[in-house]
């Protein structure tokens, strides 16, 4: 299929045309530019939260890395089984994406800290990070995360959608914050040097889990709720406490946390990073996409397929879930062109899409 971006000389010409506007389209939080100039293309790109599935074609890879992408943290399991269940699954699913990345070693690294990172970035490979979306395969056994950790888990989401031993997930009757023993995991994963991760989090639970981490930590896929009042989205109030303890926001690329509109809607994603910005500091935000590198088909098939896979979770009137123009490998690059149309500066276009999640991870995971 061929790429939706412009070609390289309408690619300049718009892109300087972006600047020129930038004083007339500024935002609040944006100082004017007063030498337009050129934004260059980021050197570093950055994902929080994307998906990488074993099924991806080598061809489909090298287009990723081609938009500029040279990172995906990838969730390893599916975060709605709990228990024993959850703990063997998750072992099954490292086991098959290490398989998977060391099939095509030429094109992957899975990293355990940044030196992995830039040894990835240097040989033009994708790097690797892996997460859990939810804190139930380690039960109540901090010994897990130890476990994990020697097999390359380097961040945990405390909770999913609803209550675990941890905390309050964001569909929860009532959220009651954390519990004791999810101050025990945050503070078991302060000491590792693992990434905590609140996407899906009530708002109690993300408020104290902000509050008692030592490290700063990361919500790693989510929209503004000030924007669209969805229980998956952050309240301004998290956000700022989030930018005042050093911590980062990714936003998220699934319609139904930003609009009812299912058309014509791309720009919507930027609104939800200019709110970002405005209320967090330019940086807090990163993109957290949460989202499938495929084109994916507006088909009842598609459909039938997350039915499946997300059970309850999914309504065929929530279809499509993605946004128009970041349906696939590509989508780095219109972020890219839409944050340079928004008016942001080349620092602040650098620490949206790579620097802020490369200076986290430096820090936190080393």
């Amino acid at each position: 299929m061929k790429k939706p971006h412009l070609s390289e000389g309408s690619r300049r010409t718009f892109l300087k045309q972006s600047s020129l506007l930038a004083g007339t389209l500024m935002l609040p939080h944006l100082p004017a530019i007063s030498n337009p100039r050129l934004v260059d293309k980021p050197g570093l790109i950055m994902d929080a939260m994307g998906e990488i599935r074993t099924i991806y074609t080598p061809e489909l890879v090298k287009e990723i890395l081609a938009s500029g992408t040279n990172s995906v943290t990838i969730t390893l399991t599916d975060p709605k089984i709990y228990g024993e269940e959850g703990f063997h699954t998750l072992l099954e699913d490292l086991a098959s994406y290490d398989r998977y990345f060391d099939d095509n070693s030429d094109l992957f690294l899975k990293c355990k800290n940044m030196t992995d990172f830039e040894r990835a970035k240097k040989g033009g490979k994708l790097a690797i990070f892996y997460l859990i979306q939810n804190s139930a395969p380690i039960e109540k056994d901090l010994d897990r995360l130890d476990f994990f950790y020697n097999l390359g888990l380097r961040s945990v989401q405390l909770t999913y959608n609803y209550r675990n031993f941890v905390g309050d997930g964001c569909y929860e009757r009532t959220d009651a914050g954390l519990s004791v023993y999810g101050l025990e995991m945050i503070n078991k994963m302060n000491e590792m040097g693992m990434l905590v991760d609140l996407s899906h989090a009530g708002m109690l639970t993300m408020k104290e889990a902000i509050e008692h981490s030592e490290q700063p930590v990361i919500i790693s896929h989510t929209c503004c709720k000030t924007l669209f009042d969805h229980d998956r989205n952050t309240t301004d109030e998290n956000l700022r406490l989030l930018a005042d303890r050093g911590g980062l926001a990714g936003i998220t690329q699934i319609r139904i946390f930003m609009t009812e509109k299912k058309t014509d809607n791309t720009e919507v994603y930027f609104d939800h990073i200019d709110h970002a910005v405005n209320i967090a500091g330019i940086d807090a935000v990163c993109i957290g996409s949460d989202r499938d590198h495929r084109v994916i088909p507006d088909t009842e098939e598609e459909i039938a397929i997350l039915l499946k896979e997300e059970g309850a979770q999914f309504k065929p009137d929530y279809w499509p879930l993605y946004l128009e123009k970041l349906n696939g490998p590509w989508r780095m690059e219109v972020i890219f062109d839409g944050l340079v149309k928004r008016g942001y500066t080349q620092d602040q276009v650098d620490k949206i899409m790579g620097k802020n999640l490369h200076r986290i991870y430096s820090g936190v995971i080393g």
